[in-house]
């Protein structure tokens, strides 16, 4: 069933009306990050969790895929950081493609 309680139950969720899929071949790191940039261009600068923590997080993910494998962890603090502390709907989902790269695809951030 496709609906907001079944992708929730798996961890997933449905945003302003769009599902995006990717083959086999995508570097899903480079489509964290462009997750991330987005967020960074589009923030309206209110909360910090958004403003900053998006661009941090683009520098943390051009770090981990440099080799500085060290900061996943502190990638995830920073996108719980903007999950639980952003004000808006931008802010707090723009961890989920993040988190879901981090957590399917680990081998694109090497």
């Amino acid at each position: 069933m496709l609906d907001y309680e079944a992708f929730a139950a798996i961890g997933a969720g449905l945003g302003h009306g769009g599902i995006v899929a990717f083959d086999d071949t995508v570097d899903m790191a480079r489509q964290a990050r462009y997750a991330m940039k987005f967020c960074a261009l589009e923030s309206c600068g209110k909360c910090t969790p958004c403003r900053i923590g998006s661009t941090r997080g683009v520098e943390l993910i051009d770090r981990i895929r440099g080799g500085q494998v060290e900061q996943v962890e502190l990638l995830r603090s920073l996108c719980d950081t903007m999950t639980h502390g952003s004000l808006c709907a931008m802010g707090s989902m723009t961890p989920y493609p993040v988190l879901s790269a981090l957590n399917h695809f680990p081998e694109d951030f090497a």
